[in-house]
């Protein structure tokens, strides 16, 4: 027997509560299973916007919307089969007040994916609304629970012209401290990077590294805090020669994974090599400091 079609779904929002899935199916008669949960992940270049105001949730009801570098909203990356898209459909409007749309988003493990989301249609956006509290709290608990952070609900909540939720940035090469580009960095940064640790393979491109995903190997770096996130992954972004994250020619590709420090995890941008690469060129150590040693 062929295996059911599934589609890849982006869900932020109340989308994030199991619960409040489960209820609404049951408020509508119709069978809750086919949706699985497959990873947290992000949205990039894009916000959470509350300008529109729900009946059913007696007030404002998250939205994205495409935002400038640095911008991004965390979410959980869903496998819907039919039957659930079209409860789905169902379940947000689509096409007349929520459309479905494609979008790329980013895995944890630095690598990222086609899927499809829900955005506002163009004329029921308008001035900002505020959710309830208890629509507030489903979406905070839903990122909570996975380790998500809520700086851009928050900024969202507030109104806030400013939306950037990932001021980290992980470097494991020649943007480290004391190496020729350190001093580039240095220009975007408040203070010292402190020493951290990612999942992923090193690899020697000659005059600097380049870092693939892997679930069981480890990349040694360091951590910063950007001071404009805006302005400094701009400034890295050319660096790195990334080009945006639809473009296929990128050197590098901007991505977001999860950081360990002796402090504990957090989300940062870093730079994944975007084009293949010879195993016999590996790192072993996973330290690109480790090659002067």
């Amino acid at each position: 027997m062929a295996e059911e079609a599934r589609t890849l779904y982006f869900g932020y929002g109340s989308n994030l509560d199991r619960n409040d899935w489960l209820e609404w199916c049951e408020e509508k008669g119709v069978n809750p299973s086919g949706i699985e949960e497959i990873t947290p992940c992000w949205l990039p270049d894009y916000r959470l916007k509350f300008h529109y105001r729900s009946s059913r949730r007696r007030g404002g009801a998250a939205d994205v919307v495409p935002a400038g570098c640095g911008h991004a909203v965390p979410g959980v990356l869903f496998a819907l089969s039919d039957n659930a898209l079209a409860n789905m459909d169902r379940k947000e409007g689509h096409p007349n007040y929520y459309e479905r749309c494609n979008v790329n988003v980013l895995l944890p493990n630095g690598t990222s994916m086609e899927a499809v989301t829900y955005t506002l249609v163009e004329h029921r956006k308008g001035e900002y609304v505020a959710p309830t509290a208890h629509y507030a709290a489903l979406v905070r608990t839903g990122l909570e629970r996975r380790n998500l952070p809520i700086a851009d609900l928050k900024m969202a909540i507030e109104n806030s012209d400013e939306s950037y939720p990932v001021p980290y940035l992980f470097v494991y090469g020649t943007l480290m401290a004391g190496e020729y580009r350190g001093a580039t960095l240095e220009q975007h940064t408040f203070q010292p990077g402190v020493t951290a640790q990612v999942k992923g393979k090193l690899y020697n491109l000659g005059n600097y590294p380049g870092m693939r995903p892997s679930e069981e190997d480890r990349v040694f770096g360091e951590l910063y805090r950007l001071n404009d996130v805006f302005l400094g992954l701009q400034s890295l972004d050319r660096v790195e020669g990334f080009y945006g994250f639809k473009s296929d020619d990128s050197l590098f590709k901007r991505t977001l994974i999860e950081v360990e420090t002796e402090e504990g995890k957090v989300w940062a941008w870093s730079y994944m090599y975007a084009e293949g690469i010879d195993e016999e060129h590996r790192i072993q150590s996973g330290d690109w400091r480790a090659l002067d040693s």
